[in-house]
């Protein structure tokens, strides 16, 4: 589930505050409407306090001695890896995740950590300063209602300002919406549209931002 941070919650009250509906709120975070709201309540009842982090969910799975002393014994005599290890567990009636299994075996230095599985990010995340400094627009296909999706996001509050289905992904349909985002958040100081994988921001010089 989607975890939300003391500072995101604190922005959720900000922006309720100044008037952004719970609705919209949960889109950019990325979070149902009830989640939003119980946030709110908690800040109505407790002020700040109440948006404070507080430690929840399963604690950390403690692993049965038997169940160590077979893993540690699988590894140093045969060498076999986690995921091998799984399997031998289960056969055993023991039932443990090959990522506690890596764990264990990391934590006695049987093996080491394969730096390779972490791969790079193949993307970069833009964040200016201020709303409103940037909006991303893009056009994407729904395959529900067979029509073309347009949206603009702001690229440091993550709201979305406005977004549409329409029949075709055109200059005319992206500038409908521009123009509904700009009546409802202002206008932004630039704008990065999606050509393929090349991005590039456009500066407006008028009333009237460029696509």
């Amino acid at each position: 589930m989607y975890k939300l941070t003391f500072e995101k919650r604190v922005w959720i009250v900000k922006q309720r505050l100044q008037g952004q509906s719970p609705c919209k709120l949960a889109l950019a975070r990325k979070v149902s409407d009830s989640i939003v709201r119980r946030i709110l309540r908690s800040y109505k009842s407790d002020s700040r306090e109440g948006l404070k982090d507080n430690k929840t969910g399963r604690s950390g799975t403690v692993l049965n001695a038997n169940a160590k002393i077979i893993i540690l014994d699988l590894r140093r005599r045969f060498g076999y890896g986690a995921g091998r290890i799984e399997q031998l567990l289960k056969q055993r009636g023991f039932s443990i995740s090959h990522r506690q299994i890596e764990k264990l075996l990391l934590m006695n230095g049987l093996v080491v950590p394969n730096f390779k599985k972490q791969k790079p990010r193949k993307w970069i995340r833009y964040e200016l300063p201020n709303p409103n400094d940037l909006w991303h627009t893009d056009w994407s296909y729904d395959p529900y209602t067979q029509s073309q999706l347009g949206i603009y996001i702001d690229d440091r509050t993550r709201l979305i300002t406005s977004y549409g289905l329409f029949r075709n992904a055109n200059a005319e349909n992206t500038m409908a919406l521009l123009k509904v985002g700009i009546s409802a958040f202002g206008k932004p100081k630039a704008v990065m549209t999606n050509h393929g994988s090349r991005y590039y921001a456009n500066y407006p010089n008028s009333d009237q931002c460029n696509t």
